[in-house]
């Protein structure tokens, strides 16, 4: 009777596939990943060259900023319409959310600033990088507050 605790010589090809899928399906992420940035979709870089490339990012970060104002804004009229709420609650809830605003802001500035510009494929200090990342970040953070106070 054979070994129960053998491999037999079927197992061995099935992990191999496996660990090949797994590792393909992981290496397609990035690109994934790539296509789904916001700044990539406001700029394309293949159509836009040098300072006009630029000069769309920041534009977009404008607008991002804007954007990001405009949801926390909305957060707050949301906070304010709750009628269930004191004064109190109301003005608790508002600054709580201001201060974890806040700290977003310099989590985001600095990652920014001084992780994203070693991401780019440029390689070390790529500006477009930092203004694609606020405004990726930024695109997320209104994103996160519109699922949770409404809004666009």
């Amino acid at each position: 009777m054979p070994d129960p605790r053998a491999k037999s010589s079927a197992t061995i090809p099935m992990r191999r596939i496996s660990v090949v899928l797994v590792l393909v399906c992981l290496a397609a992420l990035p690109a994934v990943a790539e296509e789904a940035r916001p700044s990539r979709a406001a700029c394309d870089r293949a159509k836009l060259a040098g300072r006009a490339y630029i000069e769309c990012l920041t534009a977009v970060v404008r607008t991002s900023d804007q954007a990001l104002s405009a949801a926390l804004s909305r957060a707050h009229a949301t906070i304010d319409a709750r009628s269930e709420l004191t004064p109190t609650q109301k003005a608790r809830w508002k600054n709580a959310l201001d201060e974890a605003h806040g700290i977003f802001l310099r989590y985001r500035n600095l990652e920014c600033q001084n992780v994203a510009p070693y991401e780019g494929s440029r390689g070390i200090g790529a500006f477009e990088e930092r203004l694609a990342c606020l405004i990726d970040k930024g695109d997320a953070r209104v994103r996160d507050l519109a699922s949770r106070y409404g809004g666009p």
